[in-house]
């Protein structure tokens, strides 16, 4: 059965078609699964923290994963697992972070086809970008956090979060010569910048009004803000009251992704249950390549 051409997620009974040619056509099931794997891939570049705040680094076939150093007699931290980061003095004028793979097995037993009256392919959209995208910000996050102490200690923040508190966390990064380019911040820290008319008055009025509508985008003492609150709740990452600034990517780290996210059908001779999916993958390598590019504050 082909394939429309149409949105892939629309929420329409074009789901139900997609899904049920998926499990009667092998073709089908794959092209799916690619384009899927085109969907998390572009919304990833689009959305992810990691991937904002990093800088790409381009592989070729036989390439190995190398990072130029901007800064030398740093503290730089390279992802080496999923919770593992090895802290490294950056002496060379090179960082060679380990290259590992981050995997999203996305699967559709028959019976929630049978049962499900929602959208079953929006749903293993959203599974197959906590896979991928939130991992990646997670890897990120993981590794800016063990920064923490080395050069910049976590600033504690008692009550509402305020201006001055906010600006001196940012000047934990501006005192190394570093320029704060980015403040990332838990939903709940959202109320105290909407509800505060000094942070309101420092956002132009049309920033303003997407900030207050998407969470993102305003410009914010030079600094770009973000907001967890308008992402979806399995794909947050951040505790509750925390909030980071982070440098320039050209000082702060990089990422390298080869060739983006691979798909692979996945059937019930693999699972061992009757259904379909994909196994959603990426090679990736990334390192937090000055510890003084990065800064938390955390509201109690």
């Amino acid at each position: 059965m082909p394939l429309p051409n149409s949105a892939l997620l629309d929420k329409t009974s074009a789901l139900s078609v997609l899904i049920q040619a998926a499990f009667e056509d092998n073709k089908a099931h794959r092209v799916l699964g690619e384009r899927m794997a085109d969907n998390i891939y572009v919304t990833a570049n689009r959305k992810g923290y990691m991937r904002r705040f990093m800088n790409k680094i381009e592989l070729k076939q036989g390439d190995i994963p190398r990072f130029p150093v901007r800064k030398k007699n740093v503290t730089a931290m390279l992802v080496s697992g999923p919770t593992r980061v090895e802290a490294q003095i950056a002496q060379d004028n090179w960082l060679t972070p380990p290259e590992l793979q981050i995997v999203s097995r996305v699967f559709v037993p028959q019976n929630e086809i049978n049962q499900s009256n929602t959208d079953v392919l929006d749903i293993k959209y959203v599974e197959g970008l906590e896979g991928i995208m939130v991992t990646e910000d997670r890897l990120w996050l993981n590794a800016s956090r063990n920064t923490i102490g080395v050069d910049n200690d976590l600033s504690i923040i008692s009550g509402t979060l305020s201006p001055l508190s906010l600006m001196n966390v940012r000047q934990n990064v501006a005192q190394w010569g570093l320029k704060p380019v980015y403040c990332l911040m838990a939903s709940d820290l959202f109320i105290d910048i909407v509800g505060d008319t000094s942070f309101i008055q420092a956002i132009e009025p049309v920033a303003r009004h997407e900030l207050v509508m998407t969470g993102e985008l305003a410009v914010l003492y030079g600094m770009t803000l973000i907001s967890e609150a308008y992402r979806h709740p399995e794909h947050k990452t951040l505790d509750a009251g925390e909030f980071v600034i982070v440098s320039d990517p050209a000082f702060h780290g990089a990422y390298s992704d080869r060739g983006g996210v691979d798909s692979q059908p996945i059937d019930g001779t693999t699972e061992r249950m009757v259904g379909r999916g994909w196994l959603f993958s990426e090679s990736m390598s990334m390192a937090v390549a000055n510890s003084r590019s990065v800064s938390f504050g955390r509201r109690i």
